[in-house]
């Protein structure tokens, strides 16, 4: 795999500096067949900009290694995200008035989950998709998807086959994009002169009060806040009017980007620029008592685990997924975990990035009488525990590492090890 070691700002080109720091780590998405393949492990560092405050990655892994046939990730697989998709589809159309007409384009469309609720509804898609098996099955549900990269060609070809679009949307996607300048030019090309594109990313302020840092992988690039953004839409021609927060994805906003036409900017927005220098998020302090806050995280759950180890227990991890892979890692929790069982049946029985643990069927829990299950995938804590209350009743009990380590019992309280 390629990677470029990077110390300039993604959005400005300004000299960053590192203010925070996770265990070097494998792409986190690449579970594998092989259980002998050697898979590459990359630091994990991260730099502030001092000028337009962007939070990014100093190491990048080429995007062209990472959405491949080996990229496993589909939208129907987290929990929620596809009903989310949905509903945005119906108050998008009801807030722009949109009609058969309108044009939709989505980037990085996966298999077509959001795009369907405007088929559905008989308005014209379009979705541009890197991964080639993904947007195969996006084409085979119906959902027009062309499998590029997109970029001012591809932005080009589609105004010149299709004309512009109404809305543009990309979710989760401007976190995963290397050079930005180039994508918003690209936006600008196919945007309509009265469109909106829509942007839906992690929020920086909120991954740090929610405590969330597994969604920190090599995919994710950069980790946006209204500052940058607002820089990055100002410098190609665009602006950012509106923002909403969102509870996706551990905390996200939702942004609507429009041409520049000095038009006004809402209230939101103004309240969260403003938030955003209240709480400092510019500044080293912050991330410094972050790191901090996630060493004790990290210490509390070793001590836990080495108990249940010393008592000759199992332990199992829940959850193959990206953000398993950062806690696995910055944890040093593949020293422990005996398996990691999953729900998805694209996960089971592959091995985890780099360290090779193996992943089966949640079935398993049982067979095997498992009675600590270390939960990866902690956002979904309540889904995961109401599915497997028969795992409770039978003495067995749930490690929650995040936003505070909890283990939870029979009783629904925390337990004791």
């Amino acid at each position: 795999m390629k990677q470029i070691k990077n110390n300039r700002c993604l959005i400005c080109d300004s000299k960053t500096e590192q203010v925070f720091k996770l265990a070097p780590s494998p792409v986190a998405d690449l579970y594998t067949d092989d259980i002998n393949s050697k898979q590459e492990i990359f630091d994990l560092n991260f730099n502030l900009c001092p000028e337009c405050g962007l939070f990014q990655l100093d190491t990048i892994v080429f995007p062209e290694d990472i959405y491949n046939e080996n990229y496993l990730y589909e939208i129907s697989t987290s929990v929620g995200l596809e009903e989310h998709f949905f509903n945005l589809a119906k108050k998008t159309i009801q807030k722009y008035n949109l009609n058969q007409n309108s044009f939709i384009v989505d980037i990085g469309s996966n298999i077509g989950s959001l795009l369907k609720g405007y088929k559905d509804n008989g308005l014209n898609v379009l979705g541009v998709e890197p991964v080639p098996h993904i947007a195969d099955k996006a084409n085979k549900r119906g959902i027009k998807t062309l499998n590029n990269f997109f970029d001012e060609e591809i932005a080009k070809k589609i105004v010149l086959e299709n004309g512009k679009a109404d809305i543009i949307h990309a979710n989760n996607v401007l976190a995963n994009i290397p050079k930005l300048n180039d994508f918003m030019k690209a936006i600008k090309i196919l945007l309509d002169e009265n469109g909106t594109f829509i942007v839906e990313t992690s929020y920086l302020l909120s991954l740090i009060e929610n405590m969330v840092f597994d969604t920190f992988y090599h995919e994710h690039i950069s980790y946006f806040s209204i500052k940058p953004l607002e820089y990055l839409c100002n410098q190609n021609g665009l602006k950012l009017v509106d923002v909403e927060k969102i509870d996706t994805k551990g905390g996200s906003i939702r942004c609507f980007i429009e041409h520049n036409k000095n038009q006004k900017i809402s209230d939101n927005l103004i309240k969260l620029k403003e938030e955003e220098i209240k709480k400092k998020l510019f500044s080293k302090e912050i991330f410094k008592k972050y790191q901090q806050e996630i060493e004790k995280l990290k210490n509390d759950s070793l001590n836990i685990i080495e108990k249940i180890k010393q008592n000759g227990e199992k332990i199992v991890g829940y959850g193959a997924s990206n953000t398993t892979t950062t806690l696995m890692y910055h944890f040093e929790l593949y020293k422990y975990i005996d398996y990691v069982v999953d729900d998805n049946p694209i996960k089971i029985g592959k091995y985890c990035p780099a360290n090779h643990i193996p992943v089966v069927s949640s079935n398993k829990i049982y067979e095997d009488n498992i009675k600590y299950i270390y939960l990866f995938a902690w956002r979904f804590a309540d889904v995961i525990i109401g599915k497997h209350k028969k795992f409770l009743e039978n003495g067995g009990k749930f490690i929650i590492p995040l936003p505070k380590l909890k283990i939870i019992d029979k009783k629904g309280m925390d337990g004791k090890i």
